[in-house]
């Protein structure tokens, strides 16, 4: 090899060694792209046979019938009864506006909200701003949100496209209202934490009066155990002010889970005295494949337990799970609403009993 062709190979070997640590002083960070937003929301509804209930139909001059379609803890439903609804559409966009700031905005619609000529409404289910590590380990927010009354209790009973949890089906307060919350944990650790949030009580309505409902939840989450106390309280005119004293307990089992949740609400009236009404809930649910699952659950509803003579109720649901792919459910079911008279007071002549065959599916597009 002559001298000139050793001088070019070594020229060439020190290039190579040193244009890794070129490259590398060369890269520079840049922050993260903002703003930035995910889209994403699910579907649910049902083919539904109502195989028990009042075999009384009344039609109007355009053939509707009357009767009642779908168990409600308020009204006995029409027998025979039978076909396809929508019960929820989710639409929803998370916007990051910096590291700490971001917004949820979500649109909902279903087979109950209904426009002015009879077609299925949307409505703004939720819109606020979220400020990250507004205190050590909490999160600000405000805007029209989820209340933390059933919040956790839903997530675990992981069925809402079946059915809602005891309390939402009761109405014993509004699934979404609009204020400010605070929200986060005690511990560095996450087991114990707390939701502070004060609303205006209207839910997803427009505020129409001065008095406020303040909202409080202490969730704990140790290993397989959750369990969260809960109370609310709203002053309202003319002395009819109510509280709501609620717990939840849930435990994860290997292939399942079982829980309970349980609220007693206090709702006091000008004259006489006060409504005293009970709910308990008890499910579980158990996997035996990641594609085959099967729910149970039974709530028990007594609507004032001050009355001697009262209907009680008893809401009974159980069905499979099967997910045909990733984020798709088809799953049959049966809901049952039983009447038990106490005293003397007189159920309704036709207990209920719905079957369905639920259709369950999410959607998401990743961050822009």
């Amino acid at each position: 090899m002559n001298a000139r062709a050793a001088t070019l190979l070594g020229c060439f070997a020190l290039a190579l060694l040193a244009a890794p640590f070129a490259a590398r002083a060369q890269t520079t960070s840049t922050p993260p792209d903002f703003p930035r937003g995910r889209i994403s929301g699910y579907m649910f509804g049902d083919w539904y046979d109502n195989l028990a209930g009042n075999p009384h139909h009344a039609y109007d001059a355009a053939g509707n019938d009357s009767a009642q379609t779908n168990i409600d803890g308020k009204n006995v439903i029409g027998r025979d009864l039978n076909g396809f609804q929508i019960r929820r559409v989710y639409f929803q966009v998370d916007n990051d506006l910096s590291i700490k700031y971001s917004s949820r905005f979500r649109l909902e619609a279903d087979g109950k909200s209904l426009t002015s000529d009879g077609k299925i409404g949307v409505a703004v289910k939720a819109a606020y701003l979220q400020a990250r590590s507004l205190l050590p380990r909490a999160d600000g927010f405000f805007g029209l949100m989820s209340t933390p009354t059933w919040e956790n209790a839903e997530e675990f009973w992981s069925y809402r496209s079946i059915e809602k949890t005891i309390g939402d089906f009761r109405g014993i307060a509004p699934s979404a209202d609009l204020g400010a919350e605070l929200k986060g944990f005690f511990d560095a650790q996450h087991v114990v934490g707390y939701t502070v949030m004060i609303g205006d009580g209207s839910g997803q309505k427009p505020e129409t009066n001065r008095d406020k409902r303040t909202y409080v939840a202490l969730p704990v989450r140790w290993r397989d155990l959750h369990l969260e106390p809960y109370v609310d309280y709203e002053n309202i005119f003319n002395g009819k002010d109510h509280a709501t004293y609620k717990l939840f307990a849930g435990w994860d089992l290997p292939h399942g889970a079982v829980g309970y949740e349980g609220f007693d609400q206090i709702a006091h009236k000008p004259v006489g005295t006060y409504q005293d009404a009970i709910g308990n809930s008890v499910f579980a649910r158990w996997a035996s494949t990641d594609q085959l699952a099967a729910f149970a659950r039974v709530d028990f509803w007594q609507p004032d337990r001050n009355l001697v003579n009262r209907v009680d109720q008893q809401l009974w649901i159980a069905g499979l799970d099967w997910q045909a792919a990733k984020d798709i459910h088809i799953m049959p079911n049966f809901e049952a609403m039983q009447y038990v008279a106490r005293g003397n007071a007189v159920v309704p002549p036709h207990h209920d009993l719905q079957a369905r065959i639920t259709l369950f599916w999410k959607f998401s597009k990743p961050q822009s």
